[in-house]
């Protein structure tokens, strides 16, 4: 869906787009000049200006455009189901995108990105030709595709590079809840590089940064805690070794285990376990 405007208003305009029942629709944003608020279907809202690029996926009904009195938006907005990105754009960037958009929940985003100059020429050839040609030439489809591509491509490397330091999108939230979960369950696991963003939709980067915002500690350190509680309960079963413990915990050296579990819990792991086998 290729979309190109140029709004004129005296009042203000509010611009409704419909709702798909049967995909979610990923669409690349560029204003070429004036300014608006783009409200999801959550009430998120977004002020968009000259020259502001953008993602934005909205799995929720209400989606909407608000252009304020006075305003002339010169706007370009691709958009493409989610399911189809992977096929229509490179190998490099769609397996990650496809990962990296994925989630089991409802998603709301508008993501603002770096606005490259190849984006800005691609975005005003697009806005010439719809007013030379129409867009339902094969020169308008091709454009649109590339433009699509290149902002997406960047929303990737903001997401793989964690430059996003704006608050926690409600995707990002359920993400760490997810990744928080998996901690729990399993706290000795670790992860391989590009598991993150295969199974909870953010880079390594990005996946610290959300996590701290959300629970108010780093990932490292709600990582170790787990890994000592499950220590110290295996110490009190008094059936694994020290040793064993000291490997599932992450250290290779028990002295360094030791050092650690003192500081953590005030005292060394055979202590732990003397204590709960005279309470037995």
């Amino acid at each position: 869906m290729l979309v190109t405007s140029c709004i004129e208003v005296d009042e203000p305009t509010e611009i409704c787009f419909p709702h798909d029942e049967n995909g979610q629709h990923v669409s690349a944003q560029y204003f070429l000049s004036g300014e608006a608020s783009i409200v999801m279907g959550n009430g998120q809202r977004q002020h968009w200006t000259q020259d502001a690029t953008s993602v934005i996926r909205s799995d929720t009904p209400g989606f909407r455009l608000f252009v304020e009195p006075g305003q002339v938006l010169r706007h370009v907005c691709v958009a493409m189901y989610r399911d189809d990105l992977s096929e229509r754009l490179d190998e490099t960037n769609g397996p990650q995108l496809a990962r990296l958009m994925a989630s089991d929940a409802t998603v709301d985003l508008a993501v603002p990105v770096p606005t490259e100059m190849r984006v800005r020429n691609t975005a005003q050839r697009l806005h010439d030709l719809r007013a030379a040609t129409g867009l339902d030439s094969v020169k308008a489809e091709g454009l649109a595709i590339s433009f699509l591509s290149e902002v997406l491509t960047s929303y990737v490397q903001l997401a793989l590079d964690g430059a996003d330091t704006r608050s926690v999108l409600p995707w990002q939230a359920h993400g760490a809840q997810r990744l928080k979960a998996a901690i729990d369950a399993d706290p000795d696991h670790s992860f391989a590089e590009g598991e993150m963003l295969e199974r909870f939709a953010m880079g390594d980067q990005m996946a610290r940064r959300v996590f701290q915002a959300e629970f108010g500690t780093t990932l490292a350190a709600y990582t170790r805690t787990a890994r000592f509680a499950k220590a110290q309960a295996a110490l009190r079963d008094g059936i694994t070794s020290v040793k064993q413990i000291s490997f599932a915990c992450g250290y290779a050296h028990i002295g360094n285990f030791t050092r650690a579990y003192k500081q953590h819990f005030g005292e060394t792991p055979s202590e732990t376990r003397a204590r709960a086998t005279r309470s037995r």
